[in-house]
């Protein structure tokens, strides 16, 4: 009887331990389960009511294709929108394949019924190099349905840029071609502001023009005359047609330089553009300048206030100037494609496309006509000379006091007050010296130097007017002027 309640005892024991460890693993199971999800995407009527801003497409900044692709094909870039207006994120993809040389744009739908991406539509590009393609979607037309668009350079270095608009017919997904621009200038598309009504979806909105910018090839080879076509969104026709044609007249050029400039080489129109260019439109309160420095691949573009220097990553020379692409050197995930066009020997136009997605709005704070700083024009140069060297004069001096107060001195182009010291510089506009002192004591950055003597001849004064700089000019401000009076040496 003891054995028959041990043998008992025992198959009970075993039992609790089988049904502990089974317990155990099927909650580890289901743990497990859980991780892997089927993400399907929300509507747009429930992602606007959890997401606050207000945006026209996501960006996918990890390019995780949605869409399956074949084993030929790889990835380049990912754009997450509503392209067949169901509700329902679908992607769009940028793809290279293997024995294809040009871009291809992959589009999947999303089926919510199968909660997956389905392949529907692919678009052969005219474009190789990705450094010079982007795209997007937007209502272009201004009935509410995201166009596709995308630019970018061919081969010859003719600018691209086609529109696709999606529709549905029933079931059928169809996808129409209704721009197709190719020009050896520049393409852009001009926003214009819509109605209110627009934005609460309760009408249609204005159509955006796009400009064609293209070498008049009537006037000859010594020319760079442009022809400006506007072309508009005709509602019968389903296309966009030419509207209005005008010729915008440019500089002349001589047609030996032009030659020796657009040789067809990345190094000596790179050469051509090294060094300052100043926008001949900027206003005297905000001056624009973009600095070109080829041989340490950077390009900075300066204001009175700020600075910007990017990488200058690659080039593609273009029948009338040169497309460069440039990272920012403080945000790396921050692209500026700039398009620059010959308009004289010592002029350029320049239009910029800012971060990984296209810019396609008409206006650009950086974008306009630019002139370069030579030793006729020159805003700022460096040049020593030995009738007003403030920098040198200073130094010679060493100690001075400031308003009648504080002892300061310079030198080797530093200064040192009290405890603090900065870094001075001298530049020349008009033969009117400039200092350029960077420092915490200096509020401003750029001073007109003036210099006063005594009786007998002798430098006392050395008076610093805070001042700003334009294209042709320095303005004095109305902040105060620093005096600094050479301190006397005793015996």
């Amino acid at each position: 009887m003891k054995r028959l309640a041990l043998v008992f005892f025992i198959l009970v024991a075993i039992g609790l331990v089988f049904f502990s460890v089974k317990t155990e693993t099927e909650e580890t199971s289901e743990n497990i389960a859980t991780r892997a999800k089927t993400v399907i995407p929300v509507s747009s009527t429930e992602q606007a009511e959890t997401d606050t801003a207000n945006t026209n497409y996501t960006e996918d900044f990890t390019f995780i294709s949605l869409i399956p692709l074949k084993s030929d094909e790889t990835l380049i870039n990912t754009l997450g929108i509503d392209f067949d207006g169901d509700g329902y994120d679908d992607q769009i993809n940028a793809i290279r394949k293997v024995n294809n040389p040009y871009i291809t744009l992959l589009i999947g739908l999303y089926n919510p019924f199968r909660a997956q991406y389905t392949r529907t539509e692919e678009i052969q590009t005219e474009i190789i190099q990705t450094q010079t393609f982007s795209y997007t979607c937007m209502d272009i037309i201004g009935n509410h349905t995201n166009a596709l668009i995308y630019n970018g350079f061919a081969e010859n270095g003719d600018s691209i840029m086609q529109i696709y608009l999606p529709q549905r017919n029933d079931s059928e997904f169809i996808l129409s071609k209704i721009g197709d621009f190719k020009s050896d200038g520049s393409i852009f598309i001009q926003q214009l502001d819509r109605y209110d009504s627009y934005e609460t979806q309760q009408a249609t909105g204005i159509s955006y023009p796009v400009w064609v910018y293209s070498t008049d090839a009537s006037r000859g080879g010594n020319t760079l005359d442009q022809l400006q076509t506007m072309y508009v969104w005709d509602q019968d026709q389903k296309q966009f047609v030419k509207s209005t044609e005008n010729r915008v007249t440019e500089t002349k050029v001589a047609s030996k330089e032009l030659n020796r400039i657009q040789d067809g080489t990345v190094e000596t129109f790179s050469n051509h553009l090294e060094g300052l260019w100043y926008k001949t439109s900027s206003t005297s309160d905000q001056i624009r300048f973009i600095f070109f420095n080829p041989s340490e691949e950077e390009i900075i573009f300066q204001t009175e206030d700020s600075q910007e220097v990017y990488t200058w990553v690659s080039s593609t020379i273009r029948r009338n100037g040169i497309y460069l692409s440039a990272v920012n050197s403080s945000i790396n995930n921050l692209t500026r494609r700039i398009d620059i066009s010959l308009t004289g020997i010592d002029e350029i136009k320049i239009r910029n496309q800012d971060d990984v997605r296209m810019s396609i709005k008409e206006s650009n704070l950086w974008d306009g006509q630019y002139k370069k700083q030579t030793s006729k024009n020159a805003l700022l140069t460096s040049v020593q000379q030995e009738k007003n060297d403030i920098q040198k004069i200073l130094e010679e001096q060493k100690k001075w006091l400031i308003n009648n107060k504080s002892q300061i001195e310079f030198i080797n182009g530093t200064y040192l007050y009290d405890s603090e010291t900065g870094r001075t510089a001298v530049t020349y506009c008009n033969n009117n010296p400039i200092l350029q002192i960077q420092g915490a004591f200096f509020k401003h950055e750029t001073y007109l130097a003036t210099i006063e003597k005594d009786d007998k001849g002798n430098i006392s004064t050395v008076k610093l007017t805070p001042a700003k700089l334009t294209p042709t000019s320095i303005e004095p401000t109305d902040m105060a002027v620093i005096v600094l009076e050479a301190v006397k040496e005793t015996d």
